[in-house]
Protein backbone atom coordinates (compact mmCIF):
# COMPACT_ATOMS: atom_id res chain seq x y z
CA UNK A 1 0.00 0.00 0.00
CA UNK A 2 2.96 2.48 1.03
CA UNK A 3 4.25 1.71 -2.59
CA UNK A 4 1.29 2.67 -4.59
CA UNK A 5 0.94 5.80 -2.39
CA UNK A 6 4.73 6.50 -2.86
CA UNK A 7 3.86 6.08 -7.19
CA UNK A 8 1.31 7.92 -6.74
CA UNK A 9 3.22 10.47 -5.38
CA UNK A 10 5.62 10.68 -7.27
CA UNK A 11 3.52 10.91 -10.55
CA UNK A 12 0.84 13.68 -8.70
CA UNK A 13 2.27 16.28 -10.83
CA UNK A 14 2.29 14.43 -14.07
CA UNK A 15 -2.02 13.91 -13.21
CA UNK A 16 -2.41 17.47 -12.53
CA UNK A 17 -0.45 18.38 -15.81
CA UNK A 18 -2.63 16.26 -18.04
CA UNK A 19 -5.53 17.53 -15.94
CA UNK A 20 -4.95 21.08 -16.73
CA UNK A 21 -3.74 20.11 -19.96
CA UNK A 22 -7.42 18.61 -21.33
CA UNK A 23 -9.15 21.53 -19.30
CA UNK A 24 -7.12 23.99 -21.31
CA UNK A 25 -8.89 22.14 -24.72
CA UNK A 26 -11.80 23.96 -26.69
CA UNK A 27 -15.01 22.34 -25.67
CA UNK A 28 -15.73 20.59 -28.84
CA UNK A 29 -12.56 18.53 -28.55
CA UNK A 30 -13.56 17.18 -24.79
CA UNK A 31 -13.93 13.48 -25.22
CA UNK A 32 -17.65 12.00 -24.99
CA UNK A 33 -17.17 8.04 -24.71
CA UNK A 34 -14.15 5.83 -23.43
CA UNK A 35 -13.14 5.33 -26.14
CA UNK A 36 -12.33 9.16 -27.50
CA UNK A 37 -10.91 9.49 -24.02
CA UNK A 38 -8.23 6.57 -24.62
CA UNK A 39 -7.38 8.26 -27.57
CA UNK A 40 -7.17 11.74 -26.52
CA UNK A 41 -4.97 10.17 -23.38
CA UNK A 42 -2.82 8.31 -25.72
CA UNK A 43 -2.37 11.15 -28.22
CA UNK A 44 -1.29 13.65 -25.50
CA UNK A 45 1.27 10.47 -24.43
CA UNK A 46 2.38 9.89 -27.77
CA UNK A 47 3.21 14.10 -27.86
CA UNK A 48 5.40 13.75 -24.73
CA UNK A 49 7.10 10.88 -25.43
CA UNK A 50 5.31 8.83 -22.71
CA UNK A 51 5.20 5.26 -24.42
CA UNK A 52 3.26 3.37 -21.94
CA UNK A 53 -0.01 5.48 -22.22
CA UNK A 54 0.38 5.98 -25.82
CA UNK A 55 -2.29 4.76 -28.12
CA UNK A 56 -1.93 5.42 -31.51
CA UNK A 57 -2.06 3.73 -35.14
CA UNK A 58 1.09 2.26 -36.29
CA UNK A 59 1.22 4.70 -39.37
CA UNK A 60 0.98 7.53 -37.15
CA UNK A 61 3.68 6.33 -34.71
CA UNK A 62 5.91 6.20 -37.56
CA UNK A 63 5.11 9.58 -38.99
CA UNK A 64 5.41 11.48 -35.23
CA UNK A 65 8.81 12.40 -33.87
CA UNK A 66 8.71 12.32 -29.63
CA UNK A 67 7.39 15.86 -29.41
CA UNK A 68 10.39 18.00 -27.95
CA UNK A 69 9.64 20.07 -24.21
CA UNK A 70 9.57 23.90 -24.65
CA UNK A 71 12.19 25.69 -21.75
CA UNK A 72 9.63 26.06 -19.33
CA UNK A 73 8.39 22.40 -19.28
CA UNK A 74 11.87 21.32 -18.85
CA UNK A 75 12.58 23.48 -16.15
CA UNK A 76 9.23 21.76 -14.31
CA UNK A 77 10.50 18.34 -15.45
CA UNK A 78 13.71 19.19 -13.69
CA UNK A 79 12.57 20.67 -10.81
CA UNK A 80 10.39 17.25 -10.00
CA UNK A 81 13.55 15.01 -10.73
CA UNK A 82 15.36 17.38 -8.18
CA UNK A 83 12.82 17.16 -5.43
CA UNK A 84 11.85 13.36 -6.09
CA UNK A 85 15.83 12.93 -5.20
CA UNK A 86 15.27 15.04 -2.67
CA UNK A 87 12.71 13.38 -1.14
CA UNK A 88 14.29 10.01 -1.85
CA UNK A 89 17.64 11.55 -0.16
CA UNK A 90 15.54 12.11 2.96
CA UNK A 91 13.64 8.94 2.99
CA UNK A 92 17.08 7.26 3.01
CA UNK A 93 18.33 9.38 6.11
CA UNK A 94 15.09 9.36 7.88
CA UNK A 95 15.52 5.11 7.49
CA UNK A 96 19.12 5.35 8.36
CA UNK A 97 18.31 7.21 11.49
CA UNK A 98 15.28 5.09 12.34
CA UNK A 99 17.29 1.88 12.54
CA UNK A 100 20.23 3.88 14.83
CA UNK A 101 17.53 4.51 17.15
CA UNK A 102 16.28 1.25 17.32
CA UNK A 103 20.32 -0.04 17.93
CA UNK A 104 20.58 2.86 20.65
CA UNK A 105 17.74 1.12 21.84
CA UNK A 106 18.33 -2.14 21.94
CA UNK A 107 21.37 -1.56 23.71
CA UNK A 108 19.96 0.31 26.53
CA UNK A 109 18.15 -2.58 27.10
CA UNK A 110 20.59 -4.91 27.17
CA UNK A 111 22.71 -2.81 29.67
CA UNK A 112 19.20 -2.04 32.05
CA UNK A 113 19.07 -5.85 31.80
CA UNK A 114 22.25 -6.30 32.77
CA UNK A 115 22.40 -3.71 35.63
CA UNK A 116 19.52 -5.41 36.96
CA UNK A 117 20.90 -8.75 37.14
CA UNK A 118 23.70 -7.08 38.98
CA UNK A 119 21.63 -5.51 41.47
CA UNK A 120 20.50 -8.66 42.11
CA UNK A 121 23.92 -10.26 42.52
CA UNK A 122 24.57 -7.51 45.08
CA UNK A 123 21.67 -7.70 47.08
CA UNK A 124 22.06 -11.14 47.50
CA UNK A 125 26.11 -10.46 48.48
CA UNK A 126 24.64 -8.16 51.11
CA UNK A 127 21.52 -10.43 52.32
CA UNK A 128 24.65 -13.23 52.39
CA UNK A 129 27.06 -10.88 54.19
CA UNK A 130 24.51 -10.19 56.92
CA UNK A 131 23.45 -13.87 57.31
CA UNK A 132 27.30 -15.18 57.96
CA UNK A 133 27.65 -11.97 60.33
CA UNK A 134 24.38 -13.08 62.35
CA UNK A 135 25.98 -15.85 62.43
CA UNK A 136 29.13 -15.22 63.94
CA UNK A 137 27.72 -12.74 65.99
CA UNK A 138 25.72 -15.82 67.97
CA UNK A 139 28.59 -17.85 67.64
CA UNK A 140 30.46 -14.84 69.31
CA UNK A 141 27.67 -14.30 71.57
CA UNK A 142 27.56 -18.01 72.57
CA UNK A 143 31.29 -18.21 73.59
CA UNK A 144 31.31 -14.92 76.00
CA UNK A 145 27.93 -16.02 78.06
CA UNK A 146 30.38 -19.36 78.80
CA UNK A 147 33.18 -17.68 79.78
CA UNK A 148 33.63 -15.91 82.93
CA UNK A 149 32.10 -12.58 83.67
CA UNK A 150 35.77 -11.15 84.46
CA UNK A 151 37.64 -12.52 81.80
CA UNK A 152 34.75 -11.62 79.32
CA UNK A 153 34.83 -8.11 80.43
CA UNK A 154 38.58 -7.77 79.47
CA UNK A 155 37.97 -9.56 76.46
CA UNK A 156 35.18 -7.23 75.01
CA UNK A 157 36.92 -4.11 76.47
CA UNK A 158 39.74 -4.95 73.83
CA UNK A 159 36.69 -5.18 70.75
CA UNK A 160 35.65 -3.09 68.50
CA UNK A 161 32.75 -0.77 70.27
CA UNK A 162 29.86 -1.81 67.46
CA UNK A 163 30.82 -5.69 67.94
CA UNK A 164 31.30 -5.25 71.58
CA UNK A 165 27.92 -3.13 71.59
CA UNK A 166 26.02 -6.21 69.80
CA UNK A 167 27.69 -8.49 71.66
CA UNK A 168 26.02 -7.26 75.03
CA UNK A 169 22.73 -6.98 73.71
CA UNK A 170 22.63 -10.44 72.18
CA UNK A 171 23.82 -11.75 75.53
CA UNK A 172 21.14 -12.71 78.47
CA UNK A 173 20.35 -9.72 80.39
CA UNK A 174 21.49 -11.26 83.53
CA UNK A 175 25.41 -12.27 82.23
CA UNK A 176 25.44 -9.12 80.22
CA UNK A 177 25.43 -7.62 83.39
CA UNK A 178 27.97 -9.76 85.36
CA UNK A 179 30.56 -8.77 82.16
CA UNK A 180 29.39 -5.00 82.40
CA UNK A 181 29.62 -5.36 86.18
CA UNK A 182 33.41 -6.75 86.26
CA UNK A 183 34.31 -3.52 84.02
CA UNK A 184 35.43 -0.39 84.60
CA UNK A 185 32.69 2.18 85.77
CA UNK A 186 33.47 4.65 82.75
CA UNK A 187 33.96 1.49 80.48
CA UNK A 188 30.43 0.18 81.34
CA UNK A 189 28.82 3.59 81.49
CA UNK A 190 29.72 3.96 77.73
CA UNK A 191 28.34 0.86 76.72
CA UNK A 192 25.19 1.23 77.96
CA UNK A 193 24.77 4.41 76.73
CA UNK A 194 25.39 2.56 73.21
CA UNK A 195 23.49 0.00 74.03
CA UNK A 196 20.62 2.09 74.82
CA UNK A 197 20.77 4.53 71.77
CA UNK A 198 21.66 2.03 69.29
CA UNK A 199 19.63 0.29 67.36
Amino acid sequence: MKKILNLINDFKFLYLFIVIFMMARPAYSIPTSIEELKKSIGSICADYGIDFCAVEEEEVKKKKKPRKFTETEQKILTRLAEQQKLLSARSLELDRRENKLKSLQEDIQRQVTQLEKLQQEIERDIEKKKNQDDSQLEKAVALYSKMDAATAAQSITKLDRVIAVNILKQMKEKQASLVLASMGATESANLIAEMTTKK
